[in-house]
């Protein structure tokens, strides 16, 4: 059982034990951070409006990960830096039950009609994960993000509601 809390600029240190190497900050962030990760980008990212971010906490009130959702355009919600910072809670549901209660903060508490988020081809695990929440590929052209010498392919992938839960 997890819980949504509103994330403070303190919780950035969870941030930079969590982040090792450039490559888990574009994974988990794209390119809207730079690697090290410092408070000072912490705090320019909480400063836009059109942006929640959320701490993850367990049961036990500790903090085991981020996520964010926006408004990109009027009806659309995008959850966004979804990450289980905590190695030991993955692969236990956790990311499941984080994208069934932001899919469900967007729909119900901000209205919206649709739901999106941008994932690596390559990231298996939580492509499968939004796919058992009813996110589906999008035909929208994939981009791709140039990680040292690789280029990773992003999807788009989308959620509407279903119509008893809106």
């Amino acid at each position: 059982m997890i819980e949504l809390k509103s994330f403070k600029i303190e919780d950035w240190k969870y941030l930079k034990k969590w982040i090792s190497s450039e490559s888990e900050l574009i994974q988990f962030a794209g390119q809207i951070f730079s690697f090290p990760i410092d408070q000072k980008q912490v705090e320019l990212y909480l400063s836009e409006s059109k942006r929640t971010v959320f701490k993850i906490e367990n049961e036990n009130n500790e903090t085991i990960g981020i996520a964010e959702i926006s408004i990109p355009e009027e009806n659309v919600a995008k959850l966004a830096r979804i990450l289980i910072g905590e190695k030991s809670m993955r692969g236990k549901g956790v990311g499941t039950e984080l994208i069934n209660k932001l899919t469900e903060y967007g729909f119900s508490n901000l209205k919206k009609e649709r739901i999106i988020l941008n994932v690596y081809s390559w990231n298996i695990g939580a492509i499968k994960c939004y796919e058992k929440v009813g996110f589906s590929k999008t035909d929208k052209p994939k981009k791709l993000v140039k990680v040292g010498n690789e280029n990773w392919e992003t999807i788009e992938m989308e959620k509407k509601p279903v119509a008893n839960n809106v």
